[in-house]
């Protein structure tokens, strides 16, 4: 067994968003196992798909992210069903889990938007309270319920009503009351979501929700300090935008808010370059501020590009970019049978053939008992399985050799981040690197400096290095009126290294077909 979590290091956690088709359909295999097939190189079984499992796993990784959006709301349901991550061994595991703030936004959980900014609301109040049951039942860290900005933009203002990124601000205020009056202090630690579609709107929503985190201002307003929030979640601008999110550490600082706090997320961001940029701020959060901070971040490309039909194939390291290799994943009836080796390194596909993959043909019945055409995908259920897992450990493993890259490269490199130079006509200016983009290194030396409280302007560092910063964020810059929601609905490419986020939705059933298994 390969264990990733022995390569981990410091640097910031990639958090696989893992599926919840992945983990039902899983159990499904495991809760009656006559009723599924099992590849003859898998001496494991399919329960050796349970990358949480630190002992009876092909590879085991000890992190993964959760969302309350996907799963059985219900304990018990989730228990029968999801045990994966519910009957995890949590002394070795750790799982965020993500509230389902887009899910409300975009509709799949409900609430009354009619009368979501009353207080008293039941409608709200009870998704509140399901969420918020449900993640101390299942999380070990997890995410207050935020009703992200773009439920006030469109095209989902016309679901919810809201006219305002301010609407969005003011129903988050009350579930947050809700969550630090009602949790269980001890049981989860929880993430206080900063996000906003610009710089006013970060800040105003930074000014709003602050309080959440400051044990003087609970203890004094619920009466016991351990309801105070342990963390942040990075969200909406402050997660893409590096200007933005070092301003939003630096004033955190300011505020006494760093001190003890355990963990910072970064929404979405699965860019390799953005892994080792987090690992930068993660080193000297933990040397200044908070020793034992983690900074995370999440995708859920593997799930995802699965559903598309794609693969990981391998990844891709150059002065460039830093990237993930997929294209079109083998689909083909005429495997059927193969014996020849799967291509593609890892614990997954080493223990595969092709006809392990490709299992069916023209004639063949489905589980629900409906024929194969010619033209039909030559995958079952647990072919989508076997890429997923296998595309989960190439995303791990290509965040860590990255961080590993960058470090070799931080002591042999003498560069510093002033050597940047503003070259809009020819990218190359800078590179100096075999191996990794020198943003990854000139970063390092810049958050070195900004990030230590001895520096006197770091603000004003920020601002002269702007146009340097501008060009390793990400995403559209919104304003304060319209956002741009084509940042979640991302199309995968070739050579890809911007994965998709918690706010895509997850695995569409007329992409994936018969999710009871073809």
């Amino acid at each position: 067994m390969k264990d990733l979590g022995k390569r981990q290091s410091d640097y910031a956690v990639y958090l696989p968003a893992i599926s919840s088709f992945y983990t039902k359909q899983l159990q499904k295999t495991l809760a009656n196992p006559t009723e599924w097939r099992t590849p003859p190189g898998f001496e494991l079984g399919n329960a050796g798909l349970d990358f949480l499992n630190p002992e009876h796993s092909y590879y085991h990784y000890p992190y993964g992210l959760y969302s309350a959006g996907h799963a059985h709301l219900d304990t018990t349901k989730s228990d029968n069903e999801e045990p994966m991550v519910q009957k995890r061994n949590r002394s070795v595991t750790t799982i965020l889990g993500d509230s389902g703030g887009f899910q409300v936004a975009s509709g799949v959980l409900k609430l009354d938007w009619s009368n979501a900014k009353d207080p008293a609301d039941p409608s709200r109040i009870e998704l509140c309270e399901k969420i918020l049951r449900w993640l101390e039942h299942t999380a070990d860290w997890a995410m207050t319920l935020d009703i992200p900005g773009f439920a006030a933009v469109p095209p989902y203002n016309k679901k919810t009503g809201l006219t305002k990124i301010q609407d969005t601000i003011d129903i988050s205020m009350l579930n947050l009351d809700y969550f630090v009056r009602n949790r269980v202090p001890g049981k989860t630690k929880f993430l206080n979501v900063l996000s906003g579609t610009d710089q006013k709107s970060a800040n105003d929503w930074y000014e709003s929700v602050k309080h959440f985190s400051d044990p003087k201002f609970v203890a004094a307003n619920y009466g016991d300090a351990d309801r105070t929030l342990e963390g942040y979640a990075f969200a909406g601008i402050n997660m893409r935008n590096m200007p933005i999110a070092l301003k939003r550490i630096l004033k955190l600082r300011e505020d006494g808010l760093l001190e003890g706090k355990g963990w910072i997320h970064f929404l979405g961001t699965g860019k390799l370059n953005w892994a080792c940029y987090l690992t930068s701020i993660q080193r000297m959060l933990r040397k200044y501020d908070s020793p034992n901070i983690t900074i995370s971040f999440d995708a859920a490309s593997p799930f995802v590009n699965t559903a598309y039909g794609q693969c990981y194939s391998y990844n891709y390291f150059s002065p460039k970019r830093f990237g993930y290799f997929m294209n079109r994943a083998f689909d083909n009836q005429q495997l059927k049978g193969s014996t020849l080796p799967m291509p593609f390194n890892g614990p997954i596909m080493e223990r595969l053939v092709a006809g392990d993959m490709c299992c069916m043909e023209e004639g063949d019945l489905d589980r629900n008992g409906k024929a194969k055409t010619k033209d039909s995908t030559s995958w079952d259920t647990q072919s989508y399985l076997y890429y997923m897992a296998h595309s989960v450990f190439n995303h791990i493993t290509a965040v860590q050799e990255a961080n590993r890259l960058a470090d070799m490269e931080k002591y042999r490199a003498n560069v510093h981040y002033s050597d940047w130079i503003n070259d809009k006509t020819n990218k190359g200016t800078n590179e100096f690197s075999p191996y990794v983009p020198y943003s990854v290194v000139y970063f390092d030396s810049f958050v070195q400096e900004v990030l230590d409280p001895a520096c006197l302007n770091p603000y004003e560092l920020i601002d002269k290095y702007s146009k340097f910063l501008d060009e390793i964020s990400f995403g559209s810059y919104a304003t304060e009126t319209h956002l741009d929601t084509s940042f979640f609905e991302e199309a995968s490419t070739a050579v890809h290294d911007e994965t998709v986020s918690r706010e895509d939705e997850m695995l569409n059933p007329a992409m994936m077909g018969d999710f009871n298994g073809e």
